[in-house]
């Protein structure tokens, strides 16, 4: 063992009483030190010890979160889910001790039909469970509403920015003004899911990890991930299974989903200004600048209009021989 790696067994035994590690693995990264062990029954754990203030706080947020989910959520569904037996104070840091977690991340080139299947599944067994399951855990509860008046904070906010094209505001505007997309029943979700969130093994999700921002909300939140560019080859895939597995869903999910992905931008432009932080806001203002460039190219991304196979009416007709 190295060094750090002997000193995190160690805080783990004290975080954890009975608990004796006898090998470790570091794992550690830019934002917080950390290793994967055994102990004496050849069970697996992660340790973790942040090392900066924002990684500290997001570890508080995450214990917090976690202990909302209880073992009747857990029971309810088919992967694994980050579990923290014990936490401890370390230089001002918590330390925290979890079970490991089976599964590899992958990337959207990797993803086969099957496990596309099974992620669009295991979003739509978040959302199937029961909301009245978080309503007594202190975690925040929002409703359709109140959804849309975020929406609507953002793009205002944006727009007083002075840095977004006016057909993007147009559409944007366009998208909250529209009551039909904010036609939906709150569910639980993980709130800051992506696919790096998503551990797998074959062609099988075996766990979600994360879950610090877990709440009552807009489900389609969740599959946000799915409409960005990188996601493209599998964004047909997910919404068939995601419909299928989860056919009360509402029919604008997806569309919902669009303009969150959109509007992640816009936040990330707020957040690099809030902070005097120009490389931030210049990188912001390059990616909004691509996604309009975008967008209004792309008659089948649009946010106040079902998505239909029906070429869109202002659609350049199509050669007959295609």
């Amino acid at each position: 063992m190295s060094h750090l790696s002997l000193m995190l067994a160690a805080q783990a035994s004290a975080a954890v009483p009975g608990l004796t590690l006898v090998s470790t693995t570091d794992m550690s990264d830019g934002e917080k030190d950390a290793a994967f062990a055994t102990d004496t029954d050849s069970r697996a754990w992660l340790v973790e010890l942040p090392r900066s203030d924002s990684e500290e706080l997001n570890t508080r947020e995450r214990i917090e979160a976690l202990r909302a989910i209880g073992d009747g959520l857990r029971s309810r569904v088919g992967f694994g889910l980050p579990r923290i037996h014990g936490e401890i104070n370390v230089r001002g840091k918590t330390l925290t001790v979890a079970e490991w977690l089976p599964g590899f991340r992958t990337s959207a080139a990797q993803v086969t039909p099957a496990l596309t299947a099974s992620l669009a599944e295991a979003m739509a067994t978040v959302h199937s469970i029961p909301a009245s399951a978080l309503y007594d855990q202190g975690r925040p509860i929002h409703s359709a509403n109140e959804a849309q008046r975020t929406a609507v904070g953002i793009v205002d906010r944006a727009a007083q920015t002075t840095l977004l094209p006016q057909s993007l505001l147009r559409r944007w505007e366009a998208a909250y003004e529209d009551p039909e997309l904010w036609q939906f029943e709150p569910t639980i979700i993980h709130g800051g899911l992506r696919l790096d969130s998503f551990l797998v093994e074959g062609d099988s999700v075996t766990a979600i990890t994360g879950w610090r921002a877990l709440q009552v909300g807009d489900p389609a939140r969740d599959v946000a991930w799915v409409t960005a560019p990188t996601a493209k080859t599998i964004q047909a895939g997910v919404e068939n299974a995601y419909r299928g597995a989860r056919p009360g869903a509402d029919r604008r999910i997806f569309q919902r989903a669009r303009f969150w992905a959109e509007l992640d931008i816009a936040r990330w432009l707020l957040h690099g200004m809030d902070h005097g932080d120009e490389d931030i806001t210049r990188k912001a203002t390059a990616q909004i600048n691509e996604l309009h460039d975008r967008v209004g190219s792309d008659m089948d991304s649009a946010l106040t209009e079902p998505l239909t196979q029906t070429p869109h009416p202002l659609a350049p007709p199509r050669d007959s021989n295609e």
